[in-house]
């Protein structure tokens, strides 16, 4: 896929969350924005339109608000730590919610509300570090309450940001769009240092072994050291990626957006195996791969295809969802993994790793059970 595809891509993509933003919402009435998600134990938090909905076995276990705002919109996957779920919107504000029951703790706004909280926040030492949109990195007492919240500090960065930062050791790794890694002291939000990368970061850097890994619109899969700040291409490939690399047992894996797939050896980065285009003409990967319990691989590209492959580069299994995925699958304690398509029923859907559904959950209608979803296989 070509660079100003990847531009129309995210353009759309902004489009449909200005949308979903100003359009009237209900119970009744999902998003078409791109949702977030995300899993602790088998409990799935998903940040989907007007609602974040925290569902476990197929079933609502809550939803904040109990009805959908039509001035809200949340897109970025939420933290959960400890008591509390938080949930970044379109209009620049973090929600603190408490997880048992889905009642506000606190509603943070972040700045100026002509920005987006795009990036999933992150908890780090007691606090919940923002990214905004407009380049605003922002920390928070963690579970805070009340009305009134003060940051402990707040940094603009050169570009927008609308990836997870990476936490580690007391640092903040923060990719911006202007194609820099900036560190920053999670502390005091000192700027310690700015790295120029080879291209833009559409997804979540991966922290692994001591040393960071990124994907790139300039079409690399690159590896940082924190400390020295020296970078080494890992992969070349033949589209721009904007799915995040999976390492996993001295392996990495990426899919591109020219539906390409790859695994390397992380130490030598030499190739282990390579495919041609799996996808269909146009079609490419936004979701992340993710590692299944089963010891495979499970890719979904953007027009809704699911496909596991094992670490040797075989197809095990397909199934077509019939739905766009944007948005990187979560796997749930019971082995199961988690996809939340983009649909106006606000859906989040449970596969077993041999991509047998398990439950599917609908916003707008009562969730299918486990029985009722296998009787109608």
């Amino acid at each position: 896929m070509k660079k100003n595809q990847l531009i129309a891509l995210a353009l759309l993509f902004l489009c449909a969350l200005a949308v979903s933003a100003c359009t009237s919402s209900s119970a009744m009435n999902g998003s078409t924005s791109w949702p977030g998600v995300t899993a602790e134990g088998d409990t799935v938090y998903a940040a989907n339109g007007g609602q974040v909905d925290a569902v476990r076995d197929g079933q609502k276990v809550w939803s904040y608000p109990e009805s959908a705002n039509n001035r809200l919109s949340f897109f970025a996957a939420p933290a959960v730590d400890g008591s509390f779920v938080y949930a970044g919107s379109y209009t620049n504000q973090l929600h603190i919610i408490n997880k048992e029951d889905g009642t506000p703790s606190a509603v943070i706004e972040v700045g100026n509300n002509k920005n987006k909280i795009i990036a999933a926040p992150i908890v780090a030492d007691g606090n919940v570090i923002v990214l905004s949109s407009g380049g605003m990195v922002s920390s928070y007492p963690a579970g805070a309450k009340g009305e009134t919240v003060s940051a402990n500090w707040q940094r603009t960065l050169s570009s927008e940001v609308w990836v997870k930062p990476v936490f580690e050791d007391g640092t903040l790794y923060v990719a911006s769009m202007d194609k820099k890694m900036n560190v920053i002291d999670a502390a005091t939000g000192e700027l310690k240092k700015s790295y120029d990368i080879s291209g833009a970061v559409m997804s979540d850097p991966v922290l692994d072994g001591g040393k960071l890994y990124f994907s790139t619109l300039a079409k690399e899969v690159d590896e940082m050291d924190p400390v020295t700040g020296e970078i080494r291409v890992l992969l070349t490939t033949t589209g721009e990626i904007w799915a995040s690399p999976l390492l996993k047992d001295g392996r990495l894996y990426a899919a591109d957006m020219s539906g390409c797939l790859y695994c390397i050896d992380i130490k030598t980065a030499e190739p282990v195996w390579t495919t041609e285009r799996v996808t269909a003409e146009k079609t490419g990967f936004i979701a992340s791969p993710a590692a299944l319990n089963d010891g495979n691989i499970l890719f979904m590209d953007e027009g809704g295809e699911v496909m596991t492959y094992d670490a040797e580069g075989k197809s095990v299994g397909q199934r077509t969802l019939g739905q766009p995925v944007y948005t990187t699958p979560v796997l749930l304690e019971n082995g199961n993994f988690v996809l939340v398509p983009v649909s106006f029923e606000a859906q989040v859907r449970a596969y077993t790793p041999d991509l047998k559904e398990d439950w599917t959950f609908i916003r707008s209608a009562k969730a299918e059970s486990k029985e009722e979803t296998k009787e109608s296989k």
